[in-house]
């Protein structure tokens, strides 16, 4: 009985980003022209909403995790919505069960030419769940990401590159009835992506990039229960289909 809410939790916001994501398709087939535009960061049209589902990798370094734990890809889920000609809102799920992500922010962007900027600032409350063979645990946390992204449109291709901070708000977790936590807002470190959204073959539009993050341990390790708080390289791989 223990797992039922983690997993209506999981399930719940998944189905919410699915069924969020398919709104666009059952509004108006004029989107299917406005595609490629998920991580690109060009200006959306008021009411504009674009959305991808596909899977990540984040790849835990050895020096914090040990080999028997298994590290399995995510579902990811992505969205943008105009609010204005150049304000938008931007969310990110990643979900697994034992570790998860939930991401929601607002960003500006602007365009020029071939060239699109966008600042943006997104708050994740991450949580996971670690209750089999007897072993009950869980954790949760909130964490903020300033963000600056840029992109250029270059036949047929949009490639974005971004970087953004990495800061740690709180962290709880919890061993059966006993807890230890912190309140503590900590600069941690940094992250690069680059990705790539393009047209594979007619109105079919794919994302797909890496995801660098060097940092002091963050949600993705909570289960390792590693003591090394050492600065790591976390490679993320990515891939998506725009709804």
């Amino acid at each position: 009985m223990k797992k039922l809410p983690a997993i209506l939790i999981s399930f719940s916001t998944s189905a919410l980003f699915m069924v969020l994501s398919f709104l666009p398709n059952a509004i108006s087939a004029q989107q299917d022209s406005l595609k490629g535009f998920v991580l690109f960061p060009k200006p959306l049209n008021v009411g504009e909403f674009h959305s991808s589902l596909g899977l990540s990798l984040t790849i835990i370094p050895r020096l914090i995790v040990e080999e028997g734990i298994l590290q399995l890809p995510m579902l990811d889920a992505r969205a943008r919505f105009g609010i204005s000609d150049e304000f938008y809102l931007s969310g990110r799920a990643n979900i697994v069960y034992v570790t998860n992500q939930i991401s929601i922010g607002a960003g500006w962007s602007y365009s020029y030419k071939n060239f699109s900027l966008s600042v943006s600032d997104h708050f994740g409350y991450w949580f996971g769940f670690a209750d089999f063979q007897g072993f009950d645990a869980k954790s949760m946390g909130l964490a903020n990401y300033p963000t600056i992204t840029l992109g250029v449109a270059l036949n047929g291709l949009n490639v974005t590159l971004s970087g953004e901070a990495l800061i740690t708000l709180s962290q709880h977790t919890y061993f059966g009835a006993a807890s230890v936590g912190r309140f503590s807002p900590e600069y941690v470190g940094y992250a690069v992506t680059l990705a790539v959204e393009e047209e594979l073959w007619e109105k079919n539009y794919f994302l797909f990039g890496a995801r660098f993050q060097y940092s002091l341990p963050m949600y993705q390790t909570w289960l390792a229960f590693s003591t090394s708080y050492r600065w790591a390289l976390f490679p993320e791989f990515f891939i998506g289909y725009e709804l």
